[in-house]
């Protein structure tokens, strides 16, 4: 049976809006433990990278502590590595295990209609909050470990191989009567010279995304085999299938790369220059060293036209293809109190990974577009600030009329304040509602595994 787009998403916004009380009665205790853990943590670090304690009298913002983390973080990494992977770590530990504590009661209440506990202080963590951090955790190791890890490792050696071909030396006689006039160039100058640059700019990259290709082709292939589609014809021709997802594919990638080609560039090379800052702690922290990595790439990153741009392409499809397979296993798995995958995969069967995908990012746009939107650059950027201060100049006003022509002293502070708090707390209840509707989504896909068996 094929996923009703609208009425999953319908699902899911009800349950963030229907279920707001339970929600924040549920969750409130662990956003404020996360938002102090986060204020702790970029904190700590300055401190680190600054080498004495660094407090709110320094630096008066939590964004300006952030910006200075993130123009500084790769300091912090090289003079004391251990300190910065210690705060990285207990920082993403303890957001995992707050996140857990209220996400797995909401789901099992969005999936099984199970309530959580009365009371308005809850930050469990059990069993069912362990499955979820499980759950949540597999779908990254399984797609960045299991799959991503073999997939580069292939491309890189066939990368790899292709270089040193180009690089080997070979003898030259540019006069054949003479063997005295003896000249050593490499191969990839002699092919330059003979005009064949396509090798530079077309064969190594393709050889490289070759494995990665062939990987998106066969997943594609298979995922609509005629067992996956109940509409589809048992036996099905597979000749027009394979020649019909190879096109798909194809055109996919076609299409990423002429139009998002220097985004997958730019994400690229951040992520080198991240490998960059492991290579350069690797020997005092770590055993791991990236430099015959990072060299092998730089060779094809030199290259016209950024040539790791059609490997990241391939990869990108496979990586969201099982993302989006893995997507329901965290409310499966916390709702059969299991790890099994159970009909996790079942969800995203044939047409249906479609579906789950329009639903998916509708919803994430939706959420986004009101938070930034909405939200923050029309409700607090511009009708609240008039409205409060029509509010502020009318009490400033009346405060002259009893005060010899002076505003009171408190009518500034109040209204900073009054100003500051509704900022916060708009965020905090969206930040419910959309803790609501991740958890009404995850319940709904359960209920959608069941009823595949």
């Amino acid at each position: 049976m094929g996923l009703r787009i609208f009425s999953v998403m319908g699902e899911a916004l009800n349950f963030g809006g229907r279920r707001m009380e339970t929600i924040a009665r549920v969750s409130w205790l662990p956003l404020i433990l996360s938002m102090l853990a986060s204020l702790a943590a970029v904190f700590a670090m300055l401190s680190v990278i600054a080498g004495r304690l660094i407090t709110l009298a320094d630096v008066p913002t939590f964004l300006g502590a952030q910006n200075l983390v993130a123009r500084n973080a790769a300091t912090g990494f090289q003079n004391d590595p251990a300190a910065m992977w210690a705060i990285t770590l207990a920082s993403l530990a303890a957001q995992t295990l707050l996140t857990a504590s209220f996400m797995a009661p909401l789901i099992r209440y969005a999936g099984l209609g199970e309530k959580p506990a009365p009371g308005v202080l809850h930050a469990p963590f059990g069993p069912d909050e362990l499955r979820y951090v499980v759950s949540s955790f597999f779908g990254l190791f399984f797609v960045g470990v299991m799959v991503f890890g073999p997939l580069a490792a292939a491309s890189f050696y066939t990368l790899k191989y292709v270089a040193e071909a180009l690089g080997q030396t070979l003898a030259v006689f540019p006069d054949p009567e003479s063997l005295h006039t003896i000249e050593v160039t490499k191969a990839s100058e002699q092919l330059a010279e003979a005009g064949r640059s396509w090798i530079y700019t077309r064969a190594i990259p393709l050889s490289g995304a070759l494995p990665a290709a062939l990987l998106f082709w066969g997943i594609l292939f298979f995922h609509f085999a005629p067992k996956n589609r109940p509409k589809a014809h048992p036996v099905g021709k597979m000749f027009l299938r394979a020649l019909t997802t190879f096109f798909v594919a194809a055109g996919l990638m076609l299409t990423a790369y002429f139009f998002f080609a220097e985004m997958v560039l730019t994400e690229f090379r951040s992520n080198m220059t991240f490998l960059g800052i492991l290579s350069a702690v690797g020997g005092q922290f770590t055993a791991v060293d990236f430099s015959g990595f990072l060299n092998a790439f730089e060779f094809l990153l030199e290259s016209p036209s950024g040539r790791l741009i059609f490997f990241s392409i391939a990869a990108f499809f496979i990586v969201n293809y099982l993302s989006l397979r893995l997507f329901p296993y965290p409310g499966v798995a916390v709702c059969r109190k299991s790890l099994a995958l159970g009909n996790t995969l079942a969800v995203s069967r044939g047409w249906n990974i479609l579906r789950l995908w329009v639903i998916v990012t509708a919803i994430s746009v939706l959420l986004i577009v009101i938070q930034v939107v909405v939200l923050n650059q029309f409700l607090l950027s511009y009708i609240l600030p008039r409205v409060l201060g029509l509010l502020y100049q009318a009490t400033a006003v009346s405060t002259k009329l009893v005060n010899s022509g002076e505003t009171a002293e408190w009518v500034r502070p109040l209204f900073v304040w009054v100003w500051n708090l509704t900022k916060i707390g708009i965020n905090i209840v969206w930040s419910f509602f959309s803790f609501g509707v991740v958890a009404g989504l995850y319940g709904r896909l359960y209920r959608e595994s069941e009823k595949a068996r």
